[in-house]
């Protein structure tokens, strides 16, 4: 039986992703730098791989860093997305950056909510500027199609999670396309006995109480679990 969304329950898997990390040191003074937490995560598969770096400051905010890269079963081309993003202390998307396929060839892309602005730079095109509502938290995921070149990562998946913290609704981005949509937080992060699963595009991905545990991608055709997750020395 399908289960309802539960904000309560929702919120406290949250409370407890929080409570799992590394505690932080007390609040530094005024201009001092922040103390950051530091993880790093790895992800490994038959048909792919992938790497995050997880930090959070004290106020709250974190930056992500990941690369992922799977080739789907029965192709032989490669997807391999690098990743760069900024949440504020309430779990907002501040702006991230997208860069997909090997380097000379690849596609980037430019998000910053702040601005309802995204941009779209292609080999050999000029850079296209795509205006995008910023009237909820902005996430990103591939279309339901095949057609693009997005898949999930556990990068799009955390700030995904997090937009769905913030808000009932959220705008849904499809770069790859230029497609975005309003939708209901229930339909993107769904309680479970483990945590929550959220769902972009047709991938599922699982987040426990640490990070993003295992990703289901492609229909299901791949599959990435969570073989590592390493505490880095704080930056202060």
């Amino acid at each position: 039986m399908e289960k309802s969304f539960d904000r309560r329950t929702f919120a406290g898997v949250l409370g407890a992703v929080a409570l799992a990390a590394c505690s932080l040191e007390s609040a530094a003074p005024p201009g001092a730098p922040e103390p950051t937490e530091r993880r790093a995560y790895r992800y490994d598969g038959v048909a792919g791989a992938s790497e995050v770096t997880h930090e959070r400051a004290a106020s709250g905010r974190e930056r992500l860093r990941g690369s992922t890269d799977v080739v789907a079963p029965g192709s032989p081309e490669r997807t391999i997305t690098r990743e760069t993003a900024s949440l504020d202390e309430r779990g907002r998307l501040e702006g991230a950056e997208i860069v997909i396929g090997e380097r000379g060839a690849a596609v980037q892309y430019t998000l910053e909510p702040s601005r309802g602005a995204v941009r779209v730079v292609r080999p050999g095109a000029p850079p296209f500027d795509w205006r995008v509502p910023n009237d909820a938290p902005w996430l990103y995921a591939p279309g339901l199609g095949d057609e693009g070149s997005f898949i999930a990562t556990p990068v799009a998946a955390w700030i995904a999670l997090r937009a769905a913290s913030a808000s009932d609704v959220v705008r849904v981005l499809e770069p790859d396309q230029q497609r975005t949509y309003l939708m209901t937080v229930d339909q993107i992060a769904v309680p479970t006995e483990r945590g929550t699963t959220v769902a972009l595009g047709s991938d599922g991905i699982d987040v426990d109480a640490q990070f993003v545990s295992e990703l289901r991608l492609l229909h299901g055709a791949v599959t990435l679990a969570r073989v590592s997750a390493l505490d880095l020395v704080p930056r202060t």
